[in-house]
C-alpha cells in the first residue's frame, strides 16, 4: 500500500501512522474473509479479527496524544503551538492598544497578564472571545460618539429652522409696519387736503372763519387720534420684537454652547488620537505629522533639526524575566526621564514597542549627538526598581540630521541604520549617520536582539 503524507505537523503525523496501521489490517482481513465463503462479511466479523491482531493491540495500548507525558514530542509540539499563539495574540494586543481609547486600558492590561499566565490561558477560543469583546466595546464607543454628533447636527438644523421662521416673521412685521406707516401718512395727507378745501370753499369771512376753525379742530383731533394709535402700535410691536430677539438670542446662545461642547470633544478626541495611552507621549500618528512639518520648515525657513531614534536595550529580557507589567513600567519610566532631560519644545514620541522617536528643532547633527550622549548618561544613571529589585534600564541611540531633499522615510532610515550600528557596537551607546558612513556599515541584517 502506497502511503502518502496526510499532514505536516507533529500531531497529525502520529495519527496518520495509526490510520495507516488500521487501514493495512482492514485490507488484510477483507482479503481473508473474501476467500472464506462461509463467513459473512460484516462489521462484527471484521471487528472480531481486528481484536486479535497484535499490531492493533499494541496501537490501542499506546498512550493517546492527550495522555502523553510532558517529554512526549507531541506534547512539546502542542506547547510550541500554544506559545506561537500567545506571541501572535500579544502582538495583536500591542497594536490594538495603540488604537483603543483610555477606557479600555485596564481591560487590555488584564488580558495581557492572563495571556502570559499559563494557568489562565485555558483555550484559544476564550482568549479570542475576550479580545473580540474589547474590540466590540471600542466600536460601540465610536458608534455612540458618532450618534451624539448626529443628534447634535439634527438639533442644530432644528434651531436654524426655528431661527429662519423667526426671521421670516420679523420681516413680515416690518412689512406690516411699513404698510401702516404709509396708511398713517395717507391719513394725515387726506386731513390736510380737507383743511385746504375748507379754506377754499368757505363763504363770508365770519361764517367762513367759524366753519374753518371747526373743520381744522376736527381734523387736528383726527390726526392726534391717528398719532396715538400709531404710537400704541409701535410700542406693542417693539415689545414683540424684543421678545423675538431675546428668544433668538437664547437659541443662538444654545447653538454656540453646543458647538463649543462639540469642538472641545473633537479637540479631546484629536489629542487622544495623537497620544500614546501607556506613556502619555505623542504616538506614531503624531510623529508622522511632526516629521512632515519639520521638513517643510527646513525647506521654507532653513531651520536645522535632528531626529533621535532610541531603543531600550534587552527589553525582551525584561519582559521575559519580570513580566509585561514591569515592561510597561520600564516604558513609563523611560518616558518620564526623556521629558525630564529634553527641552520643552523638543518633540518626544513612542514610535512603537520599546522604540522612541525624538525631533530636536533648531539643532544640528553635532549638537544632537551631544544631546543624545547626555540623554544616554542621564538614563544610565537613573534608578529603576521593582519590588526592591534593581533593573538595568539602558538605551541605544541613532541620530540623523534633516536634509532639504529628505522624506519621512529617508531621514528615519538613516537614524535607524545608526541605531542598529549602536546595537552592534555593544549597546548603551550613541551613533550618528556619519558613523555609519565612516565605519562603512550600511547594515543589511538588522536582526539584533533588543
Amino acid at each position: 500500500m502506497d502511503k502518502k503524507p496526510l499532514a505536516k505537523d507533529g500531531i497529525s503525523s502520529i495519527l496518520e501512522e495509526k490510520i495507516y496501521v488500521i487501514a493495512d489490517e482492514v485490507l488484510d482481513i477483507l482479503k481473508q474473509l473474501s476467500h472464506d465463503n462461509k463467513k459473512q462479511l460484516n462489521s462484527k466479523s471484521i471487528a472480531e479479527r481486528m481484536a486479535v491482531r497484535d499490531t492493533v493491540k499494541k496501537m490501542l495500548a499506546d498512550p493517546t496524544p492527550g495522555q502523553q507525558g510532558s517529554d512526549d514530542p507531541l506534547n512539546q509540539e502542542s506547547k510550541k503551538e500554544l506559545n506561537r499563539l500567545k506571541e501572535i495574540t500579544s502582538s495583536f494586543l500591542d497594536k490594538f492598544s495603540d488604537l483603543a481609547p483610555d477606557m479600555l486600558t485596564e481591560e487590555i492590561l488584564e488580558l495581557k497578564k492572563q495571556l502570559h499566565d499559563r494557568d489562565s490561558f485555558e483555550s484559544t477560543a476564550s482568549r479570542l472571545d475576550s479580545l473580540m469583546k474589547y474590540i466590540k466595546i471600542y466600536f460601540d464607543a465610536l458608534y455612540l460618539k458618532n450618534k451624539e454628533l448626529e443628534e447634535f447636527m439634527q438639533q442644530t438644523v432644528r434651531y436654524l429652522q426655528e431661527t429662519e421662521e423667526h426671521i421670516a416673521a420679523e420681516l413680515s412685521l416690518h412689512q406690516t409696519k411699513f404698510n401702516e406707516d404709509r396708511e398713517f401718512e395717507k391719513s394725515i395727507s387726506v386731513n390736510m387736503n380737507l383743511i385746504t378745501d375748507n379754506f377754499v370753499s368757505s363763504g363770508s369771512v365770519t361764517d367762513g372763519f367759524q366753519n374753518l376753525k371747526k373743520a381744522v379742530l376736527g381734523k387736528i383731533g383726527n390726526i392726534n387720534n391717528a398719532i396715538d394709535r400709531k404710537r400704541e402700535q409701535d410700542i406693542n410691536r417693539l415689545k414683540e420684537t424684543e421678545q423675538t430677539l431675546a428668544s433668538m438670542g437664547s437659541r443662538i446662545h444654545g447653538i454656540k454652547k453646543e458647538a463649543d461642547d462639540i469642538r472641545k470633544k473633537a479637540e479631546e478626541l484629536e489629542m487622544e488620537s495623537l497620544r500614546d495611552r501607556l506613556t502619555g507621549l505623542y504616538n506614531r500618528k503624531a510623529y508622522d505629522q511632526k516629521v512632515d512639518e519639520t521638513i517643510a520648515n527646513l525647506n521654507r525657513y532653513g531651520v536645522p533639526s535632528a531626529l533621535v531614534f532610541c531603543d531600550i536595550d534587552f527589553f525582551k529580557k525584561i519582559n521575559d524575566t519580570f513580566g509585561h507589567t514591569v515592561g510597561d513600567l520600564a516604558l513609563k519610566k523611560l518616558s518620564a526621564l526623556l521629558k525630564e532631560k529634553l527641552r520643552v519644545n523638543d518633540f518626544i514620541s513612542r514610535f512603537g514597542g520599546e522604540e522612541f522617536a525624538i525631533i530636536l528643532p533648531h539643532t544640528t547633527l553635532g549638537e544632537a549627538q551631544k544631546a543624545g550622549e547626555a540623554l544616554r548618561l542621564y538614563i544610565d544613571k537613573a534608578q529603576f526598581s521593582y519590588k526592591n529589585q534593581d533593573i538595568a534600564l539602558k538605551i541605544s541611540i541613532g541620530i540623523s540630521g534633516f536634509r532639504k531633499d529628505d522624506s519621512a522615510e529617508s531621514v528615519m532610515e538613516r537614524a535607524d541604520s545608526a541605531l542598529y550600528l549602536a546595537k552592534n557596537s555593544g549597546r548603551n551607546t550613541v551613533r550618528t549617520e556619519q558613523d555609519v558612513i565612516r565605519e562603512g556599515s550600511v547594515l543589511g541584517n538588522k536582526s539584533v536582539t533588543t
